[in-house]
């Protein structure tokens, strides 16, 4: 079955529920570990993808198009969630996917394809260009940046955050392109929570992501200017969990995947989830949070990075 309207949507997909975590460094450390299961929204249309999209499609739609363009890596979650959407809306979806035609196809890029997506292939240099410029694309074509880069992104992350009944010390999220940690920070300001949101860095970009806050947060929204320097207070990039980069990992961060998984059947998976859940637990280890503190740490979905 096919939807016609993005509104329709909503009907495959309802509010993530909150999980209190028991894990033993936890209750040495004396804090409250709570996990926000967004990977569990959809199996296909996977969590913070959703919440990036949902308003940014809404917008599309309003404006009379059903053609959109979207960049991203071979095992891209968002290209995935794209070409699926686009396929029960009925919309035309173009891909540009960083890689060679000599690789073979990722079980994301068939999934893709059978959906009815067109893959572009594009080599390093020319991703490079696209992330500072769009390419040339049909006039009624809308073009969705690298991660759903977009101010209306945040607003879906907003809303992601009203669905949880209390408020906590810290929020803890994995960042790529720093557009969920926006909504994050955004959020925690209009519901006047004081908590504190960590991006753990998933590749090594730290100051890539600070430049994107500054862009995404320093703009005028629901009538509210979030300015720098009470951002700046409300939230700390996490680096030195990459485990070598993007979608790199170690037999360290297997093992904790691995072990995880077992203890609290929670799926995670090497490029995202698992290095936001590695660096929280390592945290506390460490005595980064206070004795006392409540931490929600947000479990993004991306779980098709598990396909190989």
């Amino acid at each position: 079955m096919q939807f016609r309207k993005v509104s329709h949507l909503y009907s495959l997909l309802g509010n993530s529920l909150v999980h209190p975590v028991l894990h033993p460094s936890a209750e040495k450390m004396k804090v409250s570990l709570e996990i926000k299961r967004d990977d569990l929204l959809h199996p296909l249309i996977s969590g913070n993808k959703w919440r990036k999209l949902k308003h940014l499609l809404l917008a599309i739609e309003e404006q009379g198009s059903r053609s959109v363009a979207v960049m991203g890596g071979r095992y891209s979650n968002l290209l995935h969630t794209v070409s699926y959407i686009g396929y029960l809306l009925g919309w035309k979806v173009k891909l540009y996917v960083r890689g060679y035609p000599e690789q073979p196809l990722t079980p994301m890029l068939k999934d893709a394809l059978r959906w009815g997506a067109t893959i572009h292939l594009v080599d390093r240099q020319a991703f490079r260009e696209l992330r500072e410029a769009p390419p040339k694309l049909e006039e009624e074509s809308f073009w969705i940046p690298e991660g759903g880069f977009d101010r209306l992104a945040v607003k879906g992350t907003i809303e992601s955050l009203m669905e949880v009944p209390k408020s906590y010390d810290y929020i803890v999220i994995a960042s790529a392109t720093g557009t969920s940690m926006a909504g994050y920070i955004q959020a925690t300001r209009y519901m006047k929570l004081q908590t504190k949101v960590l991006g753990v860095a998933v590749l090594k970009n730290d100051d890539e992501i600070e430049q994107h806050l500054n862009q995404l947060l320093a703009q005028e929204e629901a009538g509210y200017h979030l300015l720098e320097k009470h951002w700046q207070d409300s939230h700390r990039v996490i680096k030195g969990y990459e485990f070598g980069g993007y979608a790199k990992s170690t037999s360290e961060l297997d093992g904790f995947i691995e072990k995880f998984e077992a203890q609290y059947h929670i799926p995670l998976e090497r490029v995202y989830s698992g290095k936001s859940f590695f660096a929280t637990i390592d945290l506390i280890e460490g005595g980064y949070f206070e004795a006392g503190s409540r931490i929600l740490l947000i479990h993004c979905g991306g779980l098709q990075g598990l396909r190989q």
